[in-house]
């Protein structure tokens, strides 16, 4: 198993249920932002039901507020909306082997979020997660493993066989934020798989099942 290690200036998540005004941002990637950015590296549709496992911890250092002009709809006038977004965010995947050569090079732009959340790639490394009971977050979760935590329902990959492009897979999720008190430390607590160099747990996702 490799882990990749990104790094951005910012990062932005749109949540699912806001689709106008105020923006705030998911305090983790939804799988179909990391859809993406596997797509972005390997220059093609890659689809998280085909891969054997995944497995990711995000963290930022905080979160702002951006204020950002728009144009709507039938409009000549223009208006502001606040937008928050994290900042200097750090994204770690966990993957197959396969994919060091394709984080190496990878073929377009890597992105946390949108277009302006330009990510690059720090670090490649190989590591061995051993079973036990451990932290978990800057994830998200099945709602049968039983954490406490915000629900909400996230797709998981996107069809782009169509245009526009359709939600093939949507499932339920626990948004596990990156721990920092003692209390999360101990709502967000399973036996999963254990990074020891980050000191956190990561859940790994098997679609392919």
């Amino acid at each position: 198993m490799i882990r990749v290690k990104l790094k951005a200036w910012t990062a932005s998540f749109r949540f699912p249920t806001f689709q106008s005004g105020y923006q705030p941002t998911l305090p983790v990637p939804p799988p179909s932002t990391i859809q993406g950015i596997l797509s972005a590296a390997k220059g093609e549709p890659v689809y998280l039901t085909e891969l054997p496992y995944l497995g990711y911890v995000f963290k930022s250092e905080g979160i702002g507020i951006d204020l950002e002009r728009i144009y709507a709809l039938g409009k000549v006038e223009t208006d502001i909306v606040r937008r928050e977004f994290h900042y200097n965010a750090e994204l770690y995947l966990y993957l197959p082997d396969e994919w060091e050569e394709v984080f190496r090079k990878p073929r377009y732009q890597l992105l946390m979020g949108r277009s302006s959340d330009i990510a690059t790639v720090e670090e490649i490394r190989k590591v061995n997660l051993e079973e036990k009971e451990a932290v978990l977050g800057g994830t998200v979760v099945p709602v049968e493993l039983g954490i406490p935590g915000i629900v909400h329902a996230l797709v998981v990959e996107f069809d782009y066989t169509s245009t526009p492009r359709r939600a093939r897979l949507v499932k339920p999720f626990i948004i596990l934020p990156y721990p920092r008190t003692w209390a999360e430390r101990k709502r967000q607590t399973a036996k999963v798989f254990y990074d020891p160099d980050l000191e956190i747990g990561v859940y790994l996702h098997r679609w392919s099942k």
